[in-house]
């Protein structure tokens, strides 16, 4: 993943067939967000259906939780044979100065899993993901607008086979399979992990990636169960920093994400520099918890970056070398810079105000 991120981005969402892919790289190199959206296409390599729920982050347990996506779902009858997800849409709970919004949300989780993270951009309504955790290192991972690919002819360790599962309302439903009917794949020191795709009445596909299954022994069927009860909702993800101005001419938002990844914060903030979607340069604003990691784990390597420690945070804008005409024509990466405020590493202080 050396080309610039713009191109990243776009290539692997539309490359036919998908490349393979490591998920030990894609985390090393910060793919926690939205670029998770752009890979919603690949699902092929050794781990790259991990590599999606992964890429999200593999959240553990935020500890404060004072705003509305840390919560826990409420648990939902003990009978799944009405799907929420296939009869029930909520009102949107959308902040208009939050650019982040995702579609869906948990409706059952089981005792002792929090939903907190996640992100979306501008694929498209209704996409995007959000997590779920518990303290063991069981976590779920939503992906919408998404269905697992296999390829039976597979020989780099991607899924070969459709197992048959059962999600009650659904239109069809599989785990993806390895071979022999073996749906549990491993991702190296984040365990094994499940695939779950189904469609809805409506026809939109959902997947649903259980991740360190080791550590839950009734995994299989709680995974289905939370398949069977996830709920339609526009909801503002809350991020880690705001902005004291509105986004200078020629630049606007092209979607964004939070996780907290085993304590430490990382939120990227994706920037379109330029009119033209298909081929604009990407600028984005990238925050860490200070000593967690280092900028370079979070962008392409030749990228730009203007940084400061701020608030527990580290804060930096990312940009192409040369600066982008519009970035530069606002005063340059350090102006941006200048205008965002850290929250801190606690999710509790969190903000669906981003902009202005």
């Amino acid at each position: 993943m050396t080309d610039d991120l713009t191109t990243a981005l776009r290539t692997m969402a539309e490359s036919a067939p998908p490349p393979a892919m490591d998920v030990e790289h894609v985390l090393h190199r910060g793919r926690h967000s939205l670029v998770r959206r752009r890979m919603a296409a690949i699902s092929g390599g050794t781990a790259a259906v991990a590599a999606t729920a992964l890429a999200v982050g593999v959240l553990a347990p935020a500890g404060s939780a004072g705003h509305r996506s840390s919560t826990a779902a409420e648990p939902a009858s003990s009978s799944t044979t009405t799907p929420a997800a296939a009869v029930t849409s909520l009102p949107p709970d959308v902040n208009p100065h939050d650019p982040v919004t995702i579609g869906w949300k948990f409706g059952y989780l089981p005792s002792g899993m929090g939903a907190f993270g996640g992100g979306a951009g501008g694929l498209g309504k209704n996409q995007g993901g959000v997590v779920a955790y518990d303290s063991a290192g069981f976590a779920l991972s939503l992906d919408s607008a998404r269905q697992l690919t296999v390829d039976p002819h597979d020989k780099n360790g991607g899924p070969t086979e459709k197992i048959p599962a059962t999600v009650p309302g659904a239109r069809q439903a599989y785990w993806a399979g390895y071979g022999n009917g073996q749906i549990v794949n491993n991702a190296g020191s984040y365990g094994g992990f499940a695939g779950l795709t189904w469609q809805l009445p409506s026809g939109e596909w959902l997947t649903l990636t259980a991740m360190g299954v080791d550590h839950r022994a009734d995994w299989k069927d709680q995974t289905l169960k939370a398949a069977a009860h996830m709920i339609r909702q526009d909801h503002s993800q809350p991020l880690p920093f705001r902005l004291t101005s509105a986004l200078p001419k020629g630049l606007t938002v092209e979607g964004g994400s939070a996780s907290y990844l085993h304590g430490n914060e990382l939120s990227e903030f994706l920037i379109q520099a330029g009119p033209d979607p298909s081929n604009a340069p990407i600028v984005m604003i990238v925050t860490f918890k200070t000593g967690s990691s280092t900028i370079g784990d979070a962008v392409p390597p030749q990228s730009k970056n203007t940084c400061a420690d701020s608030n527990g945070l580290t804060v930096c804008v990312s940009s192409p070398d040369p600066e982008p005409e519009p970035l530069k024509a606002a005063g340059g990466a350090q102006a941006l810079l200048n205008q965002v405020v850290s929250l801190g590493n606690d999710p509790a202080n969190w903000t669906t105000d981003v902009l202005p």
